[in-house]
């Protein structure tokens, strides 16, 4: 019994046989699809790569001379040299300056360890800082004349001596650093600026290249 959609278009009277795949032998072909691919071994490889060429980079940049900032040595040495604060010189009305200077920057001497810090008696090294301008004004007021933000900088110099010859080991030249603040408080917004300008001194001690 057939339909007629297996008629032949002759009119002949004999169906069609049925339409065949070659090799196929008359049976449903087996279609096979390409296998998913895993990549969850492929971020552990990637980060393994990443790290081998990382060192590898170090390693040349070493064997150039280059060395990372924070563990090259400074102008005060390896760290193992004592360093205590020679003086500071600055211009200005401001009493409470160079005992703060003096506190933010062996606090930093010894975070960075660039050296042992001394307050009296013989040292490795002294450093002389010299303030050259250091200012606090008034920026913006309101309309009851109520300052709303003030604007402070600094610039200073700092020098270092070698403690048994006294003689000139280095210089920083002129740092300066300047910021705007909504501060009142003249000590309170005077120290953010000076302990930038600290960082900034403590920076310029290991471009000893």
């Amino acid at each position: 019994m057939w339909s007629r959609a297996d008629a032949p278009p002759d009119g002949s009277g004999e169906p069609c046989p049925p339409q065949v795949l070659p090799g196929c032998s008359g049976q449903r072909p087996d279609v096979s699809f390409p296998k998913r691919k895993c990549f969850r071994k492929a971020a552990p490889r990637r980060t393994a790569a990443l790290l081998l060429c990382c060192l590898l980079t170090a390693a040349l940049c070493a064997g150039c001379g280059y060395t990372l900032a924070t563990d090259s040595p400074s102008v005060l040495g390896d760290g193992n040299k004592t360093l205590k604060v020679k003086g500071v010189d600055f211009p200005t009305l401001h009493p409470w300056l160079p005992n703060t200077l003096r506190s933010i920057l062996r606090d930093e001497i010894g975070a960075r360890r660039l050296a042992r810090w001394v307050d009296s008696g013989p040292a490795d090294f002294t450093i002389q800082i010299n303030v050259l301008s250091f200012t606090n004004r008034e920026w913006i007021s309101s309309e009851l004349d109520t300052t709303q933000l003030f604007a402070s900088s600094i610039t200073l110099e700092a020098v270092v001596y070698s403690g048994a010859e006294n003689r000139e080991v280095w210089r920083s030249g002129k740092i300066s650093y300047s910021e705007y603040e909504a501060q009142v408080d003249e000590k309170a917004l005077s120290g953010s600026i000076l302990k930038q300008i600290i960082r900034r001194l403590c920076d310029e001690m290991r471009n000893t290249f």
